[in-house]
């Protein structure tokens, strides 16, 4: 009973008559997983940053990517000892003998004179955040976005309580917390189990199930990045702010006595800072640089925040 509604559900999804369910079952096992069907007819509307995307090409390439994370061995890797290993690209250097050679000629052109900005935050859609708090503290601030500086379609989950943060910190309004929350709710119910049973009690070893626990009041709120990122962008900008969109980051050069120089490739001149934040996530360049060699000691399987 419970496979002719599978099948029958199949059979509307790929537009297959539901009287032909002998037909449409062996659609099913010959043909895409419902997981491709269904990512491939959703809209793939989000942007790149936090979040990643929704398609299905996206999905295998995450998928391949925590795959090779598993599989991968953690080593030691000294660059004042001779090997074989090149070690990783050095996306940031404090070797003047390294780097951007434009980026080192404007950062000595500028010793003893004003920098560009006194921050430079790479990546938008986290850094946008950033962006503002700071703004509103009186520095000058620019941030530096490959794509366009907006929010995915798909919501995001985050607490009422860190949006109010964001409201003390001035970086929103009471204005824009009631325009961006899509859908409200008490708060969440985690569970480790084999199978669903609710309500649960104790631990599996308790009930050869597992456990459950509801977390009142956290990522009670849906809220639109799309619009939320859009507010904060704006508000940023209207404190003087600059925003460096469809520029992507090449490199990163460091000098203790002069400052530092965005590389944004030979046709663009280079951004110079104080200070330089990285907020390019976990795919960040930066990050894969300290990394090198290195395997997380552990895995948070993110269930949905915001900054």
């Amino acid at each position: 009973m419970r496979f002719c509604y599978f099948a029958f559900i199949l059979s509307l999804m790929e537009g297959v008559s539901p009287f032909s369910l002998k037909m449409s079952s062996t659609i099913v096992d010959t043909k895409k997983s419902i997981t491709q069907r269904i990512m491939e007819r959703t809209s793939d509307k989000q942007s790149g940053g936090a979040g990643g995307t929704s398609s299905y090409e996206g999905f295998l390439k995450a998928e391949g990517n925590w795959n090779r994370l598993k599989q991968s061995k953690p080593f030691k890797y000294d660059p004042k000892v001779l090997s074989n290993d090149e070690g990783p690209p050095q996306f940031v250097t404090d070797d003047g003998a390294t780097g951007s050679p434009q980026c080192w000629e404007k950062l000595r052109a500028q010793e003893g004179k004003e920098l560009d900005y006194e921050v430079a935050i790479c990546g938008g859609t986290l850094g946008i955040f950033f962006a503002t708090a700071l703004a509103l503290k009186g520095h000058k601030v620019v941030v530096v976005e490959a794509g366009n500086l907006q929010g995915r379609e798909q919501e995001w989950n985050i607490s009422l309580d860190e949006m109010e943060e964001l409201k003390r910190l001035e970086v929103i309004t009471q204005e824009d917390i009631d325009a961006v929350i899509t859908t409200e709710f008490p708060g969440c119910r985690s569970g480790f189990k084999n199978k669903e049973v609710t309500p649960l009690s104790g631990g599996y070893f308790d009930n050869d199930i597992g456990y459950e626990t509801e977390t009142p009041d956290v990522l009670n709120l849906g809220v639109s990045p799309a619009l939320l990122i859009e507010k904060v962008k704006n508000r940023f900008i209207s404190l003087g702010g600059s925003v460096r969109e469809q520029t992507r980051l090449k490199g990163v050069v460091v000098s203790e006595a002069l400052g530092s120089a965005l590389d944004l490739g030979e046709d663009i001149e280079p951004v110079t800072a104080s200070l330089v934040l990285d907020c390019m996530g976990n795919a960040s360049p930066i990050s894969r640089q300290q990394r090198y060699g290195k395997k997380p000691d552990g895995v948070c399987a993110v269930v949905g925040s915001c900054a």
